[in-house]
Order: structure tokens, then sequence, then C-alpha cells
């Protein structure tokens, strides 16, 4: 009956000259503002009017809005009644699209004498899903299960259409069937909310295997969106917690090959099995099994291993679902290298005449021959078993080290040393020594340094003088710091003695001649800063004699020719100058008061 009134109420629109264009279908997302056009033709130029429609919940038409005389007018009671308009080209404006939108529109355009047509527009409304829910099952999955178990459950909400859930493993799509069986599945349901949207949920069903303890799992919440095309929400992965036997075990060094003594030997004892099993290593020696570690740890290191450690190491892993013909055994061989002590001739204590040879040799062995070589200190002597002394002197004392090494095996290393003294008396460095001091009562620092063995002891002559001593190796030195008076200038020494003889070195103080005032006493160690000094005093008295010459003679007081020298002599000045000349070196004197250089021959001026 009511259809039949559509029909009836549409068909004049049919038969007359008036048409009308609407486009279809037409795609909103909810929330968005939408207007569906109503588009009429005619042969004329009529005044057109247009009434909206929908069908209500039981099929009748229903009319919402309409445009007459310019005016939009909509119908009160309807649930567009705050939500639609129409505007002046006869289209209608639906304000916050709603789920109940998806639904056909029809407008009725009147078009007074070329009579009325309509237009019908389905319109397609689309809501995005929350992102996807994920629960995984709890626990402990066996992989000796008979049936698909429950492994995780996938939601995705408040979607329309009604979205789809996919299940995928390691990125790849599963494709489950619907339909219950013995390895996978998959359970879906789909409710209508009171808002009018989707939630869409999905249960996995999966009997595992050993392969998927590595594997992730994840699922998508497939959607439509506008325009005929799909997205997706994807939740985050999982693993799934799997209990399956042990079927093999692995047991390998982890330590750097070769091994030597005293390295920590790591061994990793790991079987596939999940819970991991537990663990028990043993050593193999003479025919007998030692247990060394029982755990649920895979790694064990043994420390500080010597040669007796070398042999055979086993690792059994412990899982009692394993079935009994599956070995879970495995065993690892290690060799320990090793250098055996090392003998040096002559054996200590070694004292050596001065003067004389003398021969190292060393020898050792290990599983490998060694490279044996010498060295004293840090630098390498020999690179051979073998080390000849010739013709010892003080200097060859010492710490003498012979080192075993092996090539193929880094860091296996032995050292055996033996400290060699030189027999001898005692040896001064340097002899009589000449000390310049600036003046009287100058302090002055006086050193002396004897070599021999056994250890010579150094006395100081006056005995009075007040020594510091110090020893290093066969090297004695000792000091003395002392004020210079004129009465020690000769009477200074010291004696090095020791049970094979003595030695004795004296010291002449230099005394100079610059007045205590002009410089400051200061310490005095004699040498070069002293000779610097007398050489610059030198040419100062040198200079002031050229003046002099130069201010007599502009006096009129010096003649040139033999006989004014005997004046010259004569004169108090000039011998006031042959004073001062005679304090000087001879050949300055003869340079000065004759041109030639000497000769006694007279100048000319």
């Amino acid at each position: 009956m009511d259809l039949l009134w559509l029909i009836v109420t549409l068909l004049p629109g049919c038969l007359c000259a008036v048409t009308v264009n609407v486009p279809s279908p037409i795609e909103a997302e909810i929330g968005d503002q939408l207007s569906i056009q109503c588009k009429p033709s005619a042969s004329g130029s009529p005044k057109y009017s247009v009434e909206w429609f929908v069908t209500d919940q039981y099929g009748d038409p229903q009319r919402i809005a309409t445009y007459s005389n310019g005016k939009s007018i909509t119908d009160p009671g309807t649930q567009y009644s705050d939500r639609v308009s129409v505007k002046s080209d006869l289209s209608l404006v639906i304000y916050d699209v709603s789920v109940d939108d998806d639904r056909s529109f029809l407008c009725k355009v009147n078009a007074g004498s070329e009579g009325t047509a309509t237009g019908s527009a389905d319109l397609k409304v689309y809501d995005p899903p929350e992102p996807p829910e994920l629960t995984m099952t709890g626990g402990i999955l066996s992989v000796t299960e008979s049936d698909a178990v429950e492994i995780g459950s996938c939601i995705g909400r408040n979607a329309y259409p009604a979205p789809t859930i996919e299940w995928y493993k390691n990125q790849q799509p599963l494709n489950p069937p619907k339909s219950p069986n013995k390895d996978l599945y998959m359970t879906s349901r789909t409710v209508r909310e009171a808002s009018g949207l989707f939630t869409v949920s999905s249960t996995l069903f999966l009997r595992p295997t050993k392969q998927d303890a590595d594997s992730r799992f994840s699922c998508r919440v497939v959607f439509a969106v506008p325009g005929g095309s799909s997205g997706f929400m994807e939740s985050k992965a999982f693993n799934l917690t799997l209990h399956f036997y042990t079927e093999d075990v692995k047991f390998e060094l982890l330590s750097a090959m070769p091994i030597k003594e005293g390295d920590d030997v790591t061994f990793r004892c790991a079987g596939d099995g999940y819970p991991p099993p537990s663990y028990m290593i043993e050593r193999v020696k003479d025919g007998t099994e030692e247990e060394l570690y029982s755990g649920s740890d895979s790694i064990f290191i043994k420390r500080n291993v010597s040669r007796e450690d070398s042999g055979v190491y086993r690792c059994h892993a412990l899982d009692f679902d394993t079935p009994e013909e599956i070995i879970l055994l495995r065993e690892q061989n290690i060799f320990v290298h090793y250098l055996g002590p090392l003998s040096v001739l002559p054996q200590e204590p070694v004292t050596i005449p001065h003067g004389k040879d003398l021969q190292l040799f060393c020898s050792g062995d290990g599983s490998q021959k060694p490279h044996l070589s010498w060295k004293k200190g840090d630098k390498m002597i020999s690179e051979t078993s073998r080390y000849r002394l010739r013709d010892v002197s003080y200097a060859d004392a010492g710490v003498y080290t012979c080192l075993a090494t092996v090539p193929e095996v880094p860091g296996l290393m032995k050292e055996h040393s033996i400290t060699v003294a030189v027999e001898g008396a005692p040896q001064l460095e340097r002899g009589d020594e000449v000390v310049e001091v600036l003046s009287e009562g100058s302090m002055v620092t006086l050193t002396c340094s004897a070599q021999g063995f056994p250890e010579p002891e150094i006395t100081w002559n006056p005995p009075e003088l007040k020594s510091t001593q110090t020893l290093n190796g066969q090297h004695v030195i000792s000091t003395v710091t002392m004020k210079a008076l004129s009465k020690l200038m000769n009477d200074i020494s010291c004696s090095a003695r020791n049970d094979l003889g003595s030695a004795e070195k004296k010291f002449t103080l230099n005394m100079n001649s610059v007045s205590p005032s002009a410089r400051p006493p200061q310490e005095q160690t004699g040498g070069s800063s002293t000779a610097i000094i007398a050489v610059v005093v030198c040419v100062i008295l040198l200079l002031l004699v050229v003046a002099l010459f130069y201010f007599l003679q502009k006096k009129g007081k010096l003649t040139c020719g033999s006989s004014e020298k005997q004046s010259l002599a004569q004169d108090p000045a000039s011998g006031e100058l042959a004073v001062e000349l005679k304090s000087e070196k001879g050949n300055e004197q003869r340079g000065l008061l004759g041109s030639r250089g000497g000769g006694g021959q007279p100048s000319e001026c």
C-alpha cells in the first residue's frame, strides 16, 4: 500500500517535461557537513520548488525539508529538524553526518505547468575503528597438544560499516578458516553498539609447533574508507611462550685458542628445549668422571687452568620430557699449553772479578720448544740461550733475565733472573779536580763517586767534613757541602776503600781575586761558570789599560821610540800601568807595548 502510494506520487514526475539530475552514490565520514545536489531542467523557464524526503524505519516516505518562493523550511518533529536546510539551488545540506544518514534521500521538484520530477541519492557513511585491542593467552603452551588451542583475541571497536579482522604470523597472512579443526582456525563476532557503530572480535586457535617459538603474531582491523578502498590498523606483535622438549644440545668453547696455563676457560652448554633444561658438566680423567658443575646456567668457567686440566669435558642436558632415544650428551677436548721451570747457569750468587769473562746459559722446556733469550733491564741483549760477558767492568753488574716464549702461543712466557756482581777494588770517577771558587766564604759542594765490590766505604779529609751518601747497585756517591776557606785550598780529599784496595781523589780550591763585597757568597761546584767570570774580568781590565794609554797619549805624556819607553817607566802613571800589566798575561802586555807583537823594536806613531 505504501509502495503503491510512493509510485503514484512519483509517477507524474516521469511523464512531464521537467527532469531532475541527482548524483548517486554520495560518500561522507561521520561528523562531516554534506550537500546533496538536485538539479532540475525544463524546456521553459518555470519557477521551481522542491521537497526532500527520507524513508522512515517502516519504509514510509517522510518529508524533512522544502524550498518554495525563496524560503527554506525544515519540517518539525523529524530527526533532521535541526540538522538540514535547503539552499536556493534546491540542494539539501546535512550538518554533522551520523550513522543514521546511511540511507536514500529523495527530492521532488515542482515546475508549475511543466509538471514535477523526482530524483534519488544513496548516501554511504564511513567511520574508522579505534586501534585494535589484542589479548594474548597467558601461560605456557605445549607443542605436544593434539588439538588447536586459543592463542589470542583481537577486537576492533566502533567502526562503520562493520570492519573485518585478519591474523598474521611474521608479517604473513594466516588466512585461518572459520570452521574448527585441529590445526588452525578462528571465530568471529560482530556487535552493533547503541551508537549504531560496529564492534568486531576474533579469536585465533592454533596447534603450535617448535618453530613457533620465534614466530611473532599480530592482528589487523580492516575497514572501508570513501572511494571504494580500505584501510587497516595493526596491533603490536607478540610471541608465544611454548613448552617443548630438548632435541639437540650444543657444547662449545667460548675462550680464545690456543689455551695456556693461567687462562680462564669458558664453556657453553645449551639445549634447544623450553623451558631450558638443567646442565651437568664433567671432566673425564683416567676413565673416571669428575662432576664440575650442575645447574640451570648454560655458562661454566674454569679459572686459572694448568697443564693438569688438559683432557675431555662432557656436558649433559637434563630434560626428562625428551624421549630416551635422543642422546643429550656432548664432549669437548682441550689442551693447555705450558712452560716448565727455567734453569740458569751459573747459579746465584754470581760474583766475577773485574776484567774477567763470564758466560750465562739458560735452558727450559714445555708443551712446545720455547724460544730463549737474554735481557738486562728492558734491553734485549741476546736472542739465544747463551750470553757471554768479556772483560767485565763495573758497568756490567746488574740483573740479567732469561726469557722463554712460545711464538705459537701468544702470551705464554716464563722468566728467570740472576744478579751479577763485579768484584774489585774501588774506582773513583774522574781524577784530581780543581774547583773554582768566587771568594772566601763561598759555599761549595764536592762529590766523590766510587764503584767497587764489596761495597766501598768513602771517607773525607779533613775528617770534620759531614757527608751524605747514596748507593745505586755497586755505585756509591758521597757529597759534602762546605765554606771555601783559604786554609783548606789544597787539603781536601776523599778516599774509597774495600777489602780489595783503595783509591783517593784530591780537590783544589781555586780562589778568584774579586772582593766578597762585589758579589754575594754563593755555593760553587767548580767548572765552567767560574772560568767564564774570570774571562770577563780580564777583558774589562784590558779595556781599562787601552783607555789609559789613549788618555796619556792625548796629554802628551807618551812619546814614540825606544827612548820614550824609559821616560814612561819613570813616570808615576806608567809605574802604575806596569803593575797592572804585570798582573795580566804576558802576551797581553807585549801586544799593548809593541805594535809588532814583540821583538823590542820601536814603534812608529
